[in-house]
């Protein structure tokens, strides 16, 4: 019992997914040892449930899936994931940046303004 409530409180908190994920399959292979396996969907929604704020679309795209993915593919996507969310705070906002220098451009074609004198 306590290793269940361990696995559904999981958080990742400052983990990367790799050691988080370890944590998850760890907890879920203890339970299985012990004649209470978890089974794979189950263990994709512990592990989403377990994400922080910064993976909340990520979490949405996945739950609203027609089926959910395996553990195994889900830890790949969000492995990926990671990568755009640690590279996303971490160029200091250059994604804001890069709209704002853009929103003053025009539309494509629009009044032809001529610099000849």
């Amino acid at each position: 019992m306590q290793l269940k409530q361990e696995l559904h409180n999981l958080q990742k908190n400052k983990m990367n997914i790799s050691d988080y994920s370890t944590k998850v399959k760890n907890l879920a292979n203890a339970l299985a040892s012990i004649g209470a396996p978890i089974d794979d969907e189950d263990l994709v929604v512990v592990t989403l449930n377990g994400l922080g704020k910064d993976y909340s679309q990520f979490r949405t795209s996945i739950t609203v899936q027609k089926t959910f993915p395996n553990f195994q593919d889900l830890i790949t996507l969000l492995i990926n994931e990671e990568m755009r969310v640690v590279g996303t705070s971490s160029n200091g906002g250059s994604q804001k940046n890069t709209f704002y220098s853009n929103s003053n451009r025009g539309r494509g074609r629009g009044v032809k303004t001529s610099f000849r004198d």
